[in-house]
């Protein structure tokens, strides 16, 4: 039973032509457990029917805000952040579903961790259909007792295996939100604020992520990150680390080790880049971007990590294509690969 003390929780849905998910994705947040919560769904100017379907909810906690014009994906965030109010807020994402003890657990979380500024979970990955496709967990090895990290935890992991860290399966100290952090810096670094977000939040507090998937992340073709999983142009996640390890304060932490895991992290990325660019007919540009696939230390990331071993497999890949002029062949299996492994 719930305590007339339990504080009041912020779950904020900022929504965009959502008619699709929204009812499944709001069902799972007003089933919650833990029901002291308001809910503000912040949309920006969606054209579909997306509000239609949210009006359906006869739940006197939801609250809807609508955007005159679309703000960005980044400006309704801030928007949530700025109409927060409560104890903790949470940024959920209208296409995600959550399950019925996500809330209650991360509370406790933070309710017996004061020095928290923020609460993760792990989440199970499903597809358009809802079907589970896969997981995102906590890097092997990364568990500790008390499930608190801090800044250099979380950098040193985070050069290794790159962002781990959900997005909506996060719960912030409000006050944190809006004294500390007060907005998304998507002008600086596009569709990885988030990532800068959650660093910020780090220099200043560590981090709790519980371990288990309190989440269902959905993976669409018609989302944002899907395209950039199909883009040509370096990731926007090392403009968030270029700007960081720019930094004398944090070069210090890190040693050799880290910055060959940071390399490994770009050779993937330009590896991802070049298949793109031969399932586009690029072949040039591709080639380019192979260079320095089959190098010592490509050669040593295989043999330290399943990234490492799959890079060093698609370079390899390409370059045989390339180089014996496989183009039909070869962009037939390569699709089929991105399909089937959804990258």
């Amino acid at each position: 039973m719930m305590s007339d003390a339990s504080p009041l929780i912020c779950i904020c849905i900022p929504t965009y032509n959502a008619e699709r998910t929204i009812q499944e994705m709001l069902a799972s947040v007003v089933n919650q457990s833990y029901s002291n919560m308001i809910i503000h769904v912040v949309d920006n100017a969606s054209t579909d029917r997306t509000l239609a379907h949210v009006a359906m909810f006869d739940d006197p906690r939801i609250s809807i805000y609508r955007n005159e014009i679309n703000i960005g994906a980044e400006g309704n965030f801030n928007r949530c952040i700025q109409l927060a109010r409560g104890k903790y807020t949470a940024i959920y994402h209208a296409d995600d579903v959550y399950e019925p003890h996500m809330v209650g657990r991360q509370v406790a979380f933070l309710e017996a961790n004061p020095e928290a500024g923020a609460v993760f979970t792990e989440a199970s990955l499903i597809d358009e259909s809802g079907k589970v496709i896969g997981d995102i967990h906590l890097p092997r090895g990364m568990a500790s007792v008390d499930h608190l990290y801090d800044f250099m935890d979380i950098l040193k992991a985070v050069l290794k295996h790159s962002n781990f860290l959900i997005c909506p399966s996060t719960m912030v100290r409000t006050e944190v939100y809006q004294q500390e952090i007060k907005h998304w810096m998507g002008e600086m670094f596009e569709s990885s604020a988030d990532l800068d977000v959650w660093f910020r939040i780090l220099q200043r507090h560590p981090i709790g992520i519980l371990i288990e998937p309190s989440m269902r992340y959905r993976i669409s073709e018609r989302q944002w990150s899907a395209r950039v999983r199909l883009g040509i142009a370096r990731a926007d996640f090392f403009i968030v680390m270029d700007y960081y390890l720019a930094r004398d304060d944090v070069r210090a932490m890190l040693t050799t080790a880290d910055l060959r895991n940071y390399a490994s992290l770009e050779r993937t990325d330009r590896a991802m880049r070049a298949s793109n660019l031969f399932l586009l007919d690029r072949r040039e540009e591709a080639s380019v971007l192979c260079l320095g696939a089959l190098s010592r230390d490509a050669l040593w990331a295989a043999t330290q990590s399943r990234r490492g071993f799959l890079t060093l497999l698609l370079a390899g890949y390409l370059k045989i294509c390339l180089a014996l002029g496989l183009t039909a062949i070869g962009k037939a299996i390569l699709r089929k690969v991105k399909f089937t492994s959804h990258k």
